[in-house]
């Protein structure tokens, strides 16, 4: 009541109002706070950040008048669709977060009083913290498009500016919009989250968060060659960004090439701030010993690392995949001949990671009698020297490999549990949430899952058991066993009892779908080695189960991310997609159009052939097409014209290794799109579907049924072995050595030609100029009709012959040149 009776006296005049003096100092203190509260609110709308003013382009020069609204339109599209994109730790895309809200013009107009006036009351109470400025440029010199773009900070009183440079106003305009997100992720909250922690307060590289930005989006798109591409300019420009090579990792789990993504894997777990002593002596400290948790240089509360720690245990644990594709070249001896640039990558990886998994997990051997071994290991040296035999060059066995990896998985899953429960207590959860790792999946993957795999790798081995082996898990497993089992790795029975309870009455928050789901890989896993139906009914059952409640707790998550990984892409359950009950499940939880849901064994060829023949077609529509237009352009300067054939072996060259190495290396897809991508434009490449993504299996097995009913797997195996036998033949005729017509050696004919023309008349070589354009785009064209299954698939060797050589068309138009007319010119 005395503040109101205070407040009365202030606001009333006479004798009972307060005096002069005091009447201006509370407005003084009133008009403190309220700019007081003002700035609050820019430093919270800078922080968030909230609204941002993007203002109307403008231009210094006359040619950029015209083009102002669709820039400026193009600008705010960018920054208003330029979501952030968090990491994660799943194979699976996470969804994108928004960051910039964007507002107009809204400058004040001082021929319109009242407006005016109306506007600047609603700017006394904040709501924007940024405002983006551009100006259009154009200099001489190339790139000859630029803009100027500011940045103006109403809360810190700053502004940046940067004139980027483009061939395009286009491409200016979005070098510019990632130039403006790079300003403002690092003085905003967007820098607490993954991956830019690093960069908080420090200048973000505008290519840096280009290349991140476009990578995601590539791989939401499923073109994961260029995605991969643009990972990798990322990493360059930022080395020591263990998120970057997590998703880079991810990515080539995608593509198959596990072994790829184990060394990836493998380099971001030692971004931990030890050195490799201080990480051995670590590795032999017990969980409850407290050096092993305050070392000062172990950087365990860096986010992100238990994430990759246990991807890589994850890929590891993947045996079957990434010990076949460690021994491949002894599995398949012919691998190397046709693929000798995989083979050579596959062969320094192991050069590269044997040392290192010595070095890691020369423990786990100890007091074992390996495969192939008649006494025990002891000691150190003995150990080292055991695995240095069977991970080298010359000894290479898959089931003896599959086992060193088992034996490295459960390490790594023991080794991440010691740590799990201390970094819970001492981290900030809400902040630094481990996604997609939970207590409970990292029990069960500790204590059933990785041991079970392990059983089952020492089944394959040459005798069958490994002695001094604390495992006490057998294969096959019963049903009943492997059920107690897992309840005892979720919890004890009273706890967690009490938890369900307290989950059907909303008290308690629900199971995340990450335990459910490894549950069932548990059980998927355990199938693979029973040929009893009825056990496998037992487990199939479990399993869909476990599936059928991960569905229902989580209906935002689940659904979108694990799709095709749960589909298609988990090794986990190779063994239970073919089982009626996981077919029954997939049709009510993923309803589809197609009824034929038998999928191949290896769905990653079927889709790597498709996309192989995509690729090549798309390239050949582009070269097709450029060659007609370049007939149109003659007659051209001399220089112009070899640089035309310089082009055309370059383009040849990535058709031929991608023919070679039918998909099997990302590098080869990604330089022939880079080659075809400096010939054309956007709009011919748009036009011709590249860049193509990589087809997914159902949209495949869709295509097939509409085709046959029934049979859609068998009419997917054999496109695939069609596509593989034409590639074959492509390669031979480009790349031989023997071949009678090559367009390798006809492109390097035609440059050596036109570089000695000079003494020809120039009609001549116009006119031979003008052959050589038909011949390339017919030759073009059959590429396209070999690659089709119902055309064929001889078609491209015979068009070869059809390429005529440079000197016979050279001697036979010149001596035509003696019959013409004087004062005739052809027109050509």
């Amino acid at each position: 009541m005395a503040f109101f009776e205070g407040a009365e006296r202030i606001v009333t005049w006479g004798k009972d109002g307060a005096g002069l003096s005091l009447r201006l100092l509370c407005l003084l203190l009133l008009i403190l706070s309220f700019v007081m509260l003002r700035r609050w609110m820019l430093q919270r709308n800078a922080y968030k950040p909230g609204p941002v003013d993007v203002q109307h382009l403008a231009s210094s020069t006359a040619e950029g008048e015209e083009h102002l609204e669709g820039l400026t339109a193009q600008l705010r599209k960018q920054l208003s669709e330029t979501n952030l994109y968090p990491p994660s730790a799943l194979p699976a895309e996470s969804p994108a977060e928004n960051f910039l809200d964007l507002l107009g013009d809204i400058d004040l107009e001082p021929k319109k009083l009242g407006t005016s006036i109306l506007r600047l009351f609603s700017r006394l109470r904040p709501k924007v913290a940024y405002a983006v400025r551009g100006v259009l440029r154009a200099r001489e010199q190339e790139p000859v498009f630029g803009v100027t773009v500011t940045v103006t900070s109403y809360a810190m009183r700053g502004s940046r500016t940067e004139t980027l440079w483009r061939k395009t106003w286009e491409d200016a305009v979005q070098a510019a919009g990632y130039w403006v997100m790079a300003a403002l992720v690092p003085v905003t909250q967007a820098s607490r989250r993954a991956p830019w922690q690093e960069w908080r307060g420090r200048n973000l590289q505008p290519e840096l968060f280009a290349a991140y930005q476009q990578a995601r989006e590539l791989c939401q798109e499923r073109q994961f060659d260029d995605a991969l591409d643009r990972y990798y300019t990322a990493l360059r420009l930022d080395p020591t960004n263990l998120h970057l090579r997590t998703q880079i990792a991810g990515t080539q789990e995608k593509l198959w090439l596990h072994l790829d993504a184990l060394e990836t894997y493998h380099g971001a777990v030692l971004l931990d701030g030890q050195s490799r002593e201080q990480r051995s002596a670590r590795l032999g400290r017990g969980p409850w010993n407290p050096r092993r948790s305050l070392s000062k240089r172990y950087r365990w509360w860096r986010n992100g690392l238990l994430e990759a720690r246990f991807r890589y245990a994850v890929v590891l644990g993947m045996a079957e995949r990434t010990a076949h594709q460690w021994c491949r070249s002894t599995v398949d001896p012919t691998d190397y001949r046709r693929c000798p640039r995989r083979a050579h990558t596959r062969r320094e990886i192991r050069k590269s990671l044997t040392p290192a998994l010595v070095e890691r997990y020369w423990r786990t051997v100890i007091y074992l009698t390996p495969p192939g071994e008649k006494e025990p290991i002891y000691g150190e040296k003995k150990a080292r020297a055991w695995l240095e035999r069977e991970l080298g060059e010359d000894r290479l066995d898959q089931r003896t490999v599959s086992f060193i990896f088992q034996l490295a998985c459960e390490e790594e899953m023991y080794q991440l549990a010691c740590d799990y429960p201390v970094l819970r207590f001492l981290r900030n959860p809400s902040r630094r949430r481990s996604r997609g790792l939970t207590w409970t999946s990292l029990r069960l993957n500790r204590d059933v899952w990785a041991p079970l795999r392990l059983a089952w790798a020492v089944q394959q081995t040459e005798r069958g058991r490994v002695k001094g082996l604390r495992n006490d898990l057998s294969w096959p497993m019963e049903p009943k066993d492997l059920r107690k089992r897992v309840e005892r790795a979720r919890g004890r029975w009273i706890w967690r009892g009490m938890t369900e309870q307290f989950r059907n009455w909303k008290l308690w928050p629900p199971r995340p779908w990450q335990d459910r789901y490894n549950a069932a890989c548990v059980y998927a896993v355990a199938m693979t080695g029973h040929e009893d139906k009825q056990k496998r009914d037992d487990l199939a059952a479990l399993a869909v189960g476990e599936l059928e409640a991960a569905t229902r707790a989580d209906l935002t998550s689940f659904h979108p991310i694990m799709r095709s990984w749960l589909l298609t892409e988990d090794p986990d359950f190779e063994g239970l997609r073919p089982h009626d009950r996981f077919i029954r499940f997939e049709r009510e939880t993923y309803p589809h159009d197609a009824p034929d849901r038998d999928r191949p064994q290896r769905p990653l060829w079927a889709e790597m052939m498709a996309y192989d023949q995509q690729l090549l077609d798309g390239a050949a529509q582009v070269m097709e097409h450029t060659w007609r237009l370049r007939g149109k352009l003659l007659p051209a300067e001399s220089h112009v014209i070899a640089q035309w054939f310089v082009t055309e072996k370059s383009v040849w060259q990535g058709v031929h290794r991608v023919a070679a190495n039918q998909g099997r290396d990302w590098r080869d897809r990604a330089k022939l799109l880079q080659t075809v991508r400096a010939i054309a434009d956007s709009a011919l490449l748009a036009k011709c579907g590249l860049p193509s993504k990589l087809p997914e299996l159902d949209d495949l097995l869709d295509e097939a049924t509409w085709f046959g009913a029934g049979a859609a797997k068998d009419s997917l195996t054999e496109f695939g072995q069609c596509i593989e036998e034409r590639l074959r033949i492509l390669s031979r005729a480009i790349g031989a050595p023997n071949a009678a017509v090559s367009p390798l050696r006809r492109s390097d004919q035609w440059v050596e030609a036109v570089k000695h023309s000079g003494t020809s008349p120039n009609f001549v070589m116009q006119a031979a100029v003008q052959q050589a354009c038909a011949d390339y785009e017919a030759t073009w064209r059959a590429l396209r009709d070999q690659l089709d299954p119902e055309d064929d698939e001889l078609a491209f060797p015979r068009a070869l012959h059809s390429l005529h050589e440079p000197d016979g068309v050279w001697r036979f138009l010149a001596t035509l040149r003696t019959r013409v007319p004087a004062g005739f010119r052809p027109t050509s």
